[in-house]
């Protein structure tokens, strides 16, 4: 089975959850949390630009895991990431099953298959958007729907 579509889907429906998130916490500004959701948004557009560096040019991204953007700069970031990933994803000369080596930040020799960092990225990325669900709960404030089953259904 090609697991190129279903990859390029889960890449699109991460998208879709940035943005929703963001939209959702410009609405409610300000609140306690709220730089704390921004950081790990940030955070998870961040980490796939340090992979997209490890597996592309096989070197180290020039962001760092926690650097921080405004609003419309981190839509921007995610969106272009998001093209990248997707591109890389349904070119047909890329063997999503090829072993990737990389530096990791301390500089320790390792490797991944290319479909296992994919994979990796997405749920790296539900990880932390559970947590901003969580900061937002603290400040009692409503998170939204951003399960898989919300954006498959289109609501």
């Amino acid at each position: 089975m090609d697991q190129r579509q279903p990859l390029q889907l889960l890449f699109t429906y991460d998208l879709w959850c940035t943005r929703k998130l963001l939209d959702h916490i410009s609405r409610q500004t300000p609140f306690k949390n709220e730089v704390a959701c921004r950081a790990f948004l940030a955070h998870i557009v961040n980490i796939q630009d340090v992979w997209y560096s490890r597996v592309v040019d096989t070197s180290m991204s020039e962001s760092e895991k926690w650097d921080e953007y405004k609003p419309a700069e981190l839509r921007r970031k995610a969106k272009q990431l998001n093209r990248k990933w997707i591109d890389l994803i349904g070119d047909h000369e890329v063997n999503l099953d090829a072993e990737i080596y990389y530096l990791t930040e301390k500089r320790v020799k390792k490797s991944a298959v290319l479909n296992k960092i994919c994979r990796h990225i997405i749920v790296h990325g539900e990880y932390h958007r559970a947590q901003i669900s969580l900061f937002l709960r603290n400040c009692d404030i409503k998170p939204p729907k951003i399960d898989y089953a919300d954006y498959r259904s289109g609501r």
